[in-house]
């Protein structure tokens, strides 16, 4: 009785995640993409990684902010394939486009550059080492949403008009990252975020689903921070924290949006989050997203605007895995069976077995 009780002990206890949320590789890109990323205007503040072809039909900017945000060393666009560069207007890739003079970027890609015009720094063509392992990088970014898919939900009150969400005080963790789980016939509504007890640092995850198949139609109207003494209060708007073409202010907490095992998805509306969808078609429309985008391929021209995801470092309660938890049970069972087999005898005359 008592390893059945510690078992059910390990089974029930801490929510902390299992390992960090941590973006790795991508973690340095405004835009990650595995395949194809297609565009024919807009920009991104940020760095940008296409595992396969960029195709450009039009005028585009990235890499408008690098300097001016403090973001780092290092190419400002890799590409897996070839750049395709057609129609009007430039290619523009940079460091900074802001400064008193603009910088301009360099580009590292495993194909070739065809057509113009453009303005770029240095460009390294067919290149044998790219600086991502794109392949690698989707592996364990897809294992990330599948991990945080699987976490234990809060609940999520719908009332037709708004979407309200609070902690669960048994849910709470250590590690500070609240779960919810939302649907899409949930979407067109105002979000209300009850940050009671969350902390400064806390990380909300949104885990978006279409119950109805692999495709989701992503429209949100606003998300306000709120608290319990008027858990409706408009006054406190995600977006207020979100300035174009400014550094931004630091919001009491951090979203990520999780499309989980999602084929297609459609961005319709402004974000103020990331989006981890790295099995994701994504089609954006012309809006704006403050933070970095993960996905299979993309198409579209939303301006994609730097809000880095801050790592999540694993709680200092750990949650068994799935196969560690077999495993104990296995064990423990065996431990039974074992003790069992010792209490009897067999005694050859006759024939009997007799427990001791």
């Amino acid at each position: 009785m008592r390893h059945l009780t510690l078992l059910a002990g390990l089974l029930i206890s801490g929510q902390s995640l299992a390992g960090p949320i941590d973006f790795g590789q991508a973690s340095q890109y405004n835009a990650f993409i595995k395949e194809d990323y297609s565009v024919t205007s807009s920009d991104v503040e940020g760095r940008v990684a296409v595992g396969g072809n960029l195709t450009v039909n039009g005028g585009y900017d990235i890499g408008t902010q690098i300097i001016d945000y403090n973001m780092g060393e290092g190419p400002s666009l890799v590409v897996g394939g070839d750049i395709n560069k057609t129609g009007t207007g430039s290619l523009n890739v940079y460091q900074s486009a802001t400064l008193p003079y603009p910088v301009l970027g360099d580009v590292v890609l495993g194909g070739t550059f065809n057509g113009g015009p453009s303005s770029i720094g240095t460009v390294t063509e067919n290149s044998s080492n790219l600086p991502v392992d794109f392949n690698g990088a989707f592996a364990e970014l897809e294992a990330l949403s599948h991990q945080l898919a699987q976490e234990a939900d809060m609940a999520v009150i719908d009332h037709g008009w708004a979407l309200e969400f609070a902690l669960d005080a048994n849910l709470v963790s250590e590690d500070k990252v609240y779960v919810f789980n939302i649907t899409q016939d949930m979407f067109a509504t105002d979000w209300y975020v009850n940050t009671d007890g969350m902390g400064e640092d806390a990380t909300v995850v949104f885990n978006i689903a279409n119950n109805n198949g692999s495709t989701v139609d992503f429209t949100q109207a606003n998300v306000f921070l709120t608290d319990s003494s008027n858990p409706f209060d408009s006054s406190d708007p995600l977006s207020g924290y979100f300035n174009k073409s400014a550094a931004n202010n630091e919001p009491p907490l951090q979203l990520l949006y999780n499309f989980d095992d999602v084929d297609q998805l459609f961005l319709n509306s402004d974000l103020y989050a990331s989006v981890l969808a790295p099995t994701a078609d994504i089609k954006a429309n012309e809006s704006t997203i403050y933070g970095q985008v993960i996905g299979n391929s993309w198409q579209g021209n939303m301006q994609i605007n730097y809000n880095p995801f801050q790592p999540v470092p694993p709680g200092t309660t750990p949650v068994p895995e799935p196969e560690g938890l077999l495993l104990f049970a296995l064990a423990l069972t065996l431990m039974t069976v074992r003790k069992k087999l010792a209490g009897f005898s067999f005694k050859p005359g006759n024939k009997s077995l007799s427990f001791v």
